[in-house]
């Protein structure tokens, strides 16, 4: 890489970004490697800005992005070293530098490549940060696996939902390289071909007892749903995050589905007061509301009425067993089965980090079970009762009121499904609607749905005349007004699928 002259570079900083960042590039140029597909992510601000604590470690920092951060930094870098002094006591470990130092720093190039940002920071930085967040990561699948499993109470979900976070993933390659490092005696070389940032690793030699599986009884743990089985993972994974990712959706890629969650609820807007003593130029403003207000009502559509609502009209929901996912989620007639989902504080975090992680991954024409799945229980539950409805669905330590929290609180953070087909998922909504549509009191309510989409179109088709024809308009207005009232009472009293949030 041709120099460039110190004197052009005002500030020293600048120097040293560029000496630091010709020694990266050489590095990487004088390094046969292929380059590795993108695993660990920053979270886009769009998704993180509702709730950014959900995405921002608050206990623990890990990798490039965290790990210096204040908050976790000042709470854990001690107790991180301790940890890191702990493991290498324990494996009687004499001279960390030639054995877990040079072990991490061959992969660095490697793991470089494994990030969405450029990681400014030298080799020797890099090395280090992953050795000590490696170690400390070790340790604490090392602690679940174990005969008897631990006590997980407050202060191991915190650093659960930590460390399972989109923008806190260590590298899988990282983690063997260093268990291999700990155990010499335990490798053997092979031929290697499979993605240099998968449990492959980025050297030709592995570690014989250690694999993915490390990472099965934490996330049997804390995931909000179960797992499949072992043989139904990935053997490559990228990380922690990954690896739960896909054993929850079961390596199946299900049908997809566009469907944005929206309350049936009318406008609170009295046409007929709007009406009232309205002299001729309020008339255009009447009618560009009355536009607005049937608009709403028109276009409105709820993507499934709510738990208790269906519990109402006859339906009835049974847990799937334990060997059956989100994508085996399906209706016959008023019979809903659905996975059990086990909620406890860490769940929320872990739930939006898990969705996040499938919109950051999957391409724009691929699927998108578990998002599509969350938005299915978004509109599920909106109340309490919908939660007692959901009794033999919902399990965990979370109280009513916070699991409701949980799902309303998510219903507008999961990232739009931009996709081509019609998904498993809205064939089995479509499924309930058409059963619960079918109902007698419905038919009122779907005619007035009918007649509203007519005055609309027939309103649209004078726009160009209101004021010459402000007289016809405001009969139609009248019209209009006792549509929406009656509608709305109709709703009030028997109900059209409608929930309150």
């Amino acid at each position: 890489m041709a120099s460039i002259d110190p004197s052009l570079l005002s500030n020293p900083k600048e120097q040293k970004w560029v000496d630091e960042t010709s020694k990266i590039l050489n590095h990487l140029l004088e390094t046969d490697i292929k380059i590795p597909s993108v695993s660990v992510f920053q979270v886009p601000e769009t998704m993180a800005t509702k709730k950014p604590e959900t995405y921002e470690p608050q206990q623990i920092g890990l990798g490039l992005i965290h790990h210096f951060q204040p908050r976790p930094y000042n709470q854990m870098e001690q107790k991180k070293l301790d940890v890191m002094r702990k493991v290498l006591k324990d494996n009687d470990i004499k001279d960390y530098e030639l054995t877990i130092l040079n072990n991490v720093k061959k992969v660095v190039p490697i793991v470089r490549s494994c990030y969405d940002m450029f990681l400014e920071h030298d080799d020797e930085h890099l090395t280090w940060v992953f050795a000590i967040d490696g170690l400390f990561l070790l340790d604490l699948f090392h602690n679940y696996n174990q005969p008897r499993l631990p006590e997980v109470g407050l202060k191991e979900r915190m650093i659960a939902q930590d460390v399972l976070m989109v923008e806190n993933q260590i590298p899988f390659m990282v983690l063997k390289e260093i268990d291999e490092a700990l155990h010499p005696t335990s490798v053997v070389l092979k031929e290697n071909d499979q993605s240099l940032c998968s449990s492959s690793g980025g050297s030709s030699s592995t570690s014989n007892n250690f694999s993915p599986s490390i990472f099965r009884i934490f996330c049997t743990i804390h995931s909000p749903l179960k797992l499949c089985s072992e043989s139904q993972v990935p053997s490559n994974v990228d990380h922690l995050l990954h690896y739960m990712y896909y054993s929850i959706v079961n390596n199946v890629t299900p049908l997809f589905y566009t469907a944005i969650p929206l309350s049936l609820t009318l406008p609170e807007t009295d046409v007929s007061k709007i009406l009232e003593n309205m002299p001729k130029d309020e008339i255009v403003k009447a009618y560009e509301q009355t536009i607005f207000i049937l608009k709403t009502f028109t276009q409105t559509k709820l993507i499934i009425p709510s738990a208790s609502n269906l519990h109402a009209a006859g339906f009835k929901f049974h847990s799937l067993e334990e060997h059956e996912g989100i994508v085996h989620t399906h209706v016959e007639e008023k019979e809903v089965y659905l996975p059990v989902v086990t909620l406890n504080k860490d769940s929320d975090v872990i739930i939006r980090n898990l969705v996040a992680y499938e919109s950051l991954t999957s391409n724009s024409n691929e699927y998108f079970p578990l998002a599509e799945f969350m938005v299915l229980m978004c509109a599920l539950v909106v109340n309490v009762n919908d939660v007692k409805s959901l009794d033999n669905i919902i399990k965990g330590d979370l109280p009513a009121d916070e699991v409701v929290k949980l799902f309303t609180g998510m219903s507008g953070s999961i990232p739009a499904m931009k996709t081509s087909e019609e998904s498993y998922f809205q064939k089995t909504i479509d499924d309930i609607n058409r059963v619960y549509n079918s109902r007698q009191r419905m038919k009122p309510y779907l005619f007035w749905k009918k007649l509203a989409l007519w005055l609309l179109v027939a309103l649209k088709a004078i726009g160009g005349f209101v004021e010459s024809s402000w007289k016809i308009v405001a009969f139609i207005l009248s019209l209009v007004s006792v549509l929406t009232l009656t509608a709305q009472a109709y709703c009030e009293v028997f109900g059209c699928g409608n929930t309150k949030r």
